[in-house]
């Protein structure tokens, strides 16, 4: 009886690791087995107020995601995996004021229209627009804050797409 407590455990992890068919993963990520490589289209600024260096950040981020946190190869196009998409809008805004001083607070919003395809596996399509904003005090300059706040919004949205994509949230 105390072997079987012993090689039982063995067992099932030997299992568990040699099934490759099984794609069953700790990270939670959830990507078919016959999915291997994916690509990622340039997503082109079409915003009335334009970061020069956003939407090459942005591209680049949304791959780097993948490379690390997937074992997907990313290639130029026709990936298993197809992302695709343009920044929309890109603005500041007051959302809280004051009647002695003015704006309190101020609103950046970036939002993404995103294009996911699969077309091993249709019924994972989707076409989305992900909107995300942080807000800043209205005594700060946003040009101070711009490059930080881009970035930081930029990356929330990049991990919303990651879950709905290789999560399945």
């Amino acid at each position: 009886m105390r072997k079987f407590k012993i090689i039982a455990p063995l067992l099932i992890l030997i299992l568990l690791s040699g099934c490759k068919s099984c794609k069953y993963s700790l990270s939670g990520i959830n990507i078919p087995a016959d999915v291997k490589t994916m690509s990622v289209q340039y997503f082109t600024n079409k915003a009335t107020l334009v970061n020069p260096s956003l939407s090459q950040k942005f591209t680049e981020g949304l791959k780097d995601k993948f490379l690390k946190q997937t074992s997907l190869t990313v290639i130029a196009s026709d990936g298993d995996y197809r992302l695709s998409g343009f920044i929309t809008d890109y603005k500041t805004e007051p959302v809280a004021t004051s009647s002695s001083t003015g704006a309190v607070k101020n609103r950046f919003t970036l939002s993404v229209a995103v294009v996911f395809e699969c077309p091993n596996h249709k019924e994972m399509n989707f076409t989305e627009t992900i909107t995300k904003f942080q807000e800043f005090p209205a005594t700060d300059n946003f040009q101070t804050l711009e490059s930080s706040l881009s970035e930081e919004v930029s990356n929330q949205i990049i991990q919303e797409i990651f879950n709905k994509v290789a999560l399945k949230w």
